[in-house]
């Protein structure tokens, strides 16, 4: 788990645990850099919280981390321009912004 039990936490999105739980056992455990922002218009701002941000160090390992989470999740299919990750920013501001939504489900 992180080192924010998720599964404490109600105000997480459900779909948004499952998906922290198959990060877990695909890459092991991660650390919760952003979760909940007051005033966000965003999902890190609606709840059941539906954003979360993942610590990476390197660049290349984001990248595959993002790449397999967008391969197996589907943030809405019905809207399929979307994705549940993305791996981005600089130096040491570097991290994967993990959304979901009512509608993300496991790719079939």
């Amino acid at each position: 788990m992180h080192y924010a039990d998720t599964e404490q936490m109600e105000f997480i999105h459900p779909i948004m645990r499952l998906l922290l739980e198959d990060i877990d056992l695909r890459f092991g455990e991660q650390t919760i850099t952003s979760l909940f922002r007051i005033d966000d218009d965003g999902v890190h701002g609606t709840l059941p919280l539906r954003g979360v941000d993942l610590r990476s160090r390197e660049v290349a390992e984001g990248l595959k981390m993002a790449g397999w989470i967008n391969l197996y999740w589907k943030y809405d299919p019905t809207r399929p321009k979307y994705k549940v990750a993305k791996a981005h920013g600089n130096g040491s501001n570097f991290h994967i912004h993990c959304q979901v939504s009512d509608l993300t489900e496991v790719a079939k």
